[in-house]
């Protein structure tokens, strides 16, 4: 089976939740989740980023909640222990691989029946956890050893899962959660915070009480008086570019092995594109830059995101004619045509929008439709955030 690079590729070299252990987690105190994060801490389930902070309100992933789950608990840490040590050759997903980090969290999660995947074979682990993904995971492992959640005729999926929290007084009366949207590492741990003490494991204290809680409505029916949809993060506005008389000339196209990208406005000409052949540890992904820059996830014509990455900066030592490649994509302006060389085919795209993220943002990488999209460490000299140049494909 052809494995696929996933936004893994990008998560795993800059943000890999509960890696690096830290005393104390700096921007968590004085939050509404300050108690969770302590609690999970104090257990050794979490141990915050190797800045020392916990990030609270970022999202929190499918296999980052996944593993957050299993570490917890005793029998299935088990069983991950297990499968790192036999791990099946073939992955149970058509977009998950079996030398990352989270293969033996998901093989544990499938044993149990806690996870099943989407019904393409696809289980997109770096995706974010919705509030009724979250539900479910959390009372899977709550009821794997008792009933399990009884179904609502002619209901959604997610409705006994709700249904069995609310019950359960699993949700904040100072959180309001709303279906189809991202949940974040605060609010997950602060749900599996609730459940785990209601549940008997420990005295529940502080907010949480002795006595049922006003709860707020978590999800409403179309037709409720005050319905309010999910919500989704809304696009950048896309400047409308003013009219090109003449665009940059596309490059020749070489011969059918050629992966290359031209940027004529900024003085970039046949740059060599290669894709990482271990695109799974931050050194394989690493290793394309030494000669270029790098690809992640689709090729041109794929109708999906292709990813260019490369560097802004570097080590005094580095003196890597490419070490300092993409310093200037922020001078490509609204219009700009971007030239892609694959195949013996040239592919022309033009800027849309640019934007600055976190550096632990992946987002970027998900959804539909072609998009090329640069990617480099921002600003110059630092790797505090990352800075994003979007283009979309366009005739000749």
């Amino acid at each position: 089976m052809t494995r696929s690079p996933s936004a893994l590729a990008i998560l795993l070299l800059w943000s890999v939740l509960t890696q690096t252990s830290q005393a104390a987690l700096f921007d968590v105190s004085g939050t509404p989740y300050e108690t969770a994060f302590s609690y999970f801490e104090e257990k050794g389930v979490i141990q915050g980023y190797p800045d020392g902070s916990g990030r609270p309100y970022g999202r929190i992933s499918r296999v980052e909640a996944l593993k957050v789950l299993l570490e917890a608990d005793p029998t299935l840490n088990a069983k991950v222990r297990y499968f790192q040590r036999h791990m099946p050759s073939m992955p149970l997903f058509s977009d998950t691989d079996q030398r990352a980090w989270y293969a033996a969290y998901i093989e544990a999660a499938f044993a149990e029946g806690m996870v099943t995947g989407y019904p393409d074979r696809t289980f997109r682990p770096s995706d974010p956890v919705t509030t009724e993904e979250a539900t479910a995971l959390l009372l899977r492992i709550a009821n794997r050893k008792q009933a399990t959640v009884a179904a609502v005729n002619n209901a959604a999926w997610y409705v006994p899962f709700i249904e069995d929290a609310k019950s359960k007084n699993l949700f904040s009366p100072t959180e309001q959660l709303y279906l189809a949207e991202a949940i974040t590492r605060g609010q997950f741990l602060e749900l599996f915070y609730r459940l785990d003490t209601l549940n008997g494991k420990t005295k529940a204290s502080g907010a949480l009480g002795k006595t049922p809680v006003a709860r707020p409505l978590v999800y409403q029916s179309a037709s409720a008086p005050n319905y309010r949809p999910p919500v989704t993060q809304p696009r950048p506005s896309t400047p409308t570019p003013a009219p090109r008389t003449n665009p940059s000339p596309a490059p020749a196209p070489s011969n059918s092995t050629y992966f290359a990208i031209s940027l004529p406005s900024i003085g970039i000409e046949n740059l060599k594109i290669l894709t990482p052949s271990d695109p799974f540890t931050s050194k394989g992904i690493l290793a394309p830059l030494q000669y270029g820059v790098g690809h992640l996830f689709a090729v041109p014509g794929q109708n999906a995101k292709t990813v260019i990455y490369g560097h802004s900066s570097g080590y005094s030592w580095d003196v890597s004619k490419f070490t300092k490649i993409f310093r200037s994509i922020n001078k490509l302006n609204i219009g700009d045509r971007v030239y892609v060389n694959y195949h013996g085919t040239v592919y022309t795209y033009e800027v849309t929008y640019k934007n600055t993220i976190p550096a632990s943002d992946t987002s970027f990488a998900q959804g539909t439709g072609e998009e090329l999209i640069l990617y480099t460490c921002w600003p110059p000299d630092s790797i505090k955030e990352r800075y994003l140049v979007h283009a979309k494909r366009v005739t000749q």
